[in-house]
């Protein structure tokens, strides 16, 4: 590994003073005059960071606290701030020149990061980890090609060996919390996506983490340990085609399956959604309704217990489909389904795939601005923050993996992971795109062991 020695980086006094405008007071500002970072810092507040009065959060409601409370502010945090601003307003105003400027603050964050981890206590630091998490969405929204989806995988790596340094006492604090809650999510998707097991450490620090949650997240949390149930069966297995224990993974997954059915039972009033009918045909609406939610977390909470039960409810099928061709297999007891034949439960599992595929369809307008309209009006655009397009990109593509969709549906999905990157300047939708076109995995499947043993390295 490269050993960065670095000279100690400053910000010129201009740009600290970036720090005590009221971002959220501002629009992105259009005159040529103003300085390139104050818009970049207007784009990624705006979109990343919301206001505490708005229902629908950012991704980083705690950073206005970390860098109004927090007079070193460090290069790194900046740069990265600035450099995904960047990304955005490049994307926005198809302007392809701010793309250097970006790439030179991705930079310097990703250097500056690199040399905070030789000293403990910086490598402890909120800022840091926050930092680490800013160059992952940074590869998100300029990925362009499978290294930018790898690279993604590097920094959620680095962010788990810097989430066992700072140990449980993080977990103490309102912004440790968030910012465990944070990871946790992504590490569960990119176990997901690799097929590899979730770290126990994530495992232990969530049971020690409710003490500290309040009733909205305990219910994201014990929907979470659900998902971590099913990353673990799936990481013992080479595929869903893997019949070596079909019997055992059935029983398995329909145990996980029920746990889910009881979890969507038992939400609270805050999480129930609308449904909203649309008089005619529109182009942002799949089906002839759509949801509404009274945020896009609560969204985002629906589509991953949706994607979650999409890929069990998959990996059923195949296991089922190999159990009834098997002459002197004699009917298991087991799951929802324990005394129906096969022929049934697989139609009942097909039937369920449906359902789940069209009701994440159907959160794609309130992510995209589409909401906010009284039933059977034709829905008109909102602009919304880009934050709710990254919540977005998984479950969209999950459902339109499964093999029960519709080439209409597919389509159609396709279409909305175009808008997101055209609109919201996320390039990873327009990769998903295309992958989705030539029916080809993501990649990154190869397991990297994140359950780590060594001590937190100076490179990711």
């Amino acid at each position: 590994m490269i050993d960065f020695e670095l000279p100690r980086q400053t910000h010129a006094a201009s740009e600290l003073d970036l720090l005590d405008i009221d971002w959220f007071a501002l629009t992105p500002p259009r005159a040529l005059s103003v300085p390139i970072e104050s818009q970049a810092m207007c784009y990624f507040f705006r979109n990343y960071v919301c206001e505490e009065s708005r229902p629908s959060t950012g991704y980083f409601d705690y950073l206005p606290s970390i860098i109004g409370n927090n007079v070193a502010v460090g290069s790194a945090l900046i740069d990265a701030v600035i450099s995904l601003g960047m990304v955005g307003l490049s994307n926005a105003k198809h302007a392809s020149e701010i793309m250097i400027p970006a790439k030179e603050r991705y930079s310097l964050a990703l250097q500056a990061t690199n040399s905070s981890l030789r000293d403990e206590e910086h490598a402890k630091a909120d800022q840091t980890l926050i930092t680490v998490m800013l160059l992952g969405l940074y590869e998100t929204n300029t990925c362009t090609s499978p290294r930018s989806m790898q690279s993604w995988t590097q920094h959620i790596y680095g962010a788990v060996q810097l989430l066992r340094l700072r140990g449980k006492e993080q977990l103490r604090t309102r912004i440790g919390h968030q910012l465990f809650i944070h990871i946790r999510s992504q590490v569960i998707i990119n176990c997901m996506q690799r097929r590899a097991p979730v770290p126990d450490d994530i495992v232990e620090w969530s049971l020690y983490a409710i003490a500290y949650e309040n009733a909205g997240e305990i219910i994201q949390s014990t929907l979470s340990f659900i998902i971590i149930k099913f990353c673990n069966l799936r990481a013992s297995m080479d595929s869903f085609r893997d019949f070596r224990d079909s019997e055992r993974v059935v029983s398995v997954a329909f145990d996980i399956d029920a746990e889910l059915a009881d979890w969507a039972t038992c939400c609270p009033v805050q999480y129930v959604y609308n449904t909203v009918t649309v008089q005619s045909r529109s182009e942002s609406v799949f089906s002839d309704y759509y949801h509404t939610y009274d945020s896009i977390w609560t969204a985002w909470t629906w589509n991953s217990y949706r994607s979650i039960r999409i890929l069990l409810n998959e990996m059923l099928l195949q296991q089922l489909a190999h159990l009834s061709q098997l002459p002197s297999k004699c009917q298991e007891s087991y799951g929802e389904y324990s005394t129906l034949p096969y022929e049934t439960q697989i139609l009942c599992c097909k039937s369920l795939l449906v359902q789940l595929t069209q009701d994440i369809c159907a959160s794609v307008p309130f992510y995209l601005g589409y909401h906010n309209q009284q039933v059977g009006l034709e829905p008109t655009r909102v602009p919304q923050a880009a934050a709710g397009g990254n919540l977005l990109l998984w479950p969209l593509y999950t459902a339109a993996c499964t093999d029960v969709v519709s080439d209409m549906m597919r389509s159609w999905v396709i279409g909305r992971l175009h808008a997101i990157a055209e609109d919201m300047g996320i390039r990873q939708a327009t990769a998903l795109a295309h992958l989705l076109s030539i029916r080809k995995d993501p990649p990154g499947r190869n397991v990297i062991d994140l359950d780590l043993t060594q001590e937190v390295s100076d490179e990711w």
